[in-house]
């Protein structure tokens, strides 16, 4: 059985986002299948910015996204070995180690520093997107 503890996106070294598995509980969680990284600029003044409360300064445009030393390190799944093979605990698989079970208490810190003073939208307190009905991982520990 394929078990992934953790999706976790860091930006130069620091984690940005986690997400914990719950599948045993019932709450989806992508690991049956290899993924791909796509990124995208968007007008996100309706539902990414607190409800608009957070508009677009347009005078920075044209926005421009780069991207350097870009490293995704994950499973290198492309089909051509098992997808079980990423979850396996061999030195080869180096997320699977003790050092990443959990986030380290620095990268605690630096997770709810970043959180607090650059996310602008986290769908789990956005009750008006969900109304009310919040999706079920909303309400557990997520790092």
């Amino acid at each position: 059985m394929l078990f992934i503890c953790y999706l976790r996106w860091y930006i130069d070294s620091k984690p940005i986002r986690v997400y914990r598995n719950y599948e045993n509980e019932g709450i989806a969680f992508p690991n049956k299948q290899g993924m791909k990284l796509y990124t995208s600029l968007w007008n996100g003044d309706n539902w990414a910015t607190r409800g608009g409360l957070v508009k677009i300064d347009w005078s920075w445009a044209p926005f421009i996204a780069r991207f350097n030393n870009l490293r995704a390190r994950a499973c290198n799944w492309n089909g051509a070995i098992s997808i079980m093979q990423c979850s396996l605990n061999i030195p080869a698989n180096w997320w699977t180690t003790p050092t990443y079970k959990q986030l380290s208490h620095a990268q605690l810190v630096q997770l709810n520093w970043g959180r607090k003073k650059y996310m602008i939208n986290d769908y789990c307190r956005d009750t008006n997107r969900f109304h009310g009905h919040m999706p079920p991982e909303c309400f557990k520990s997520q790092f």
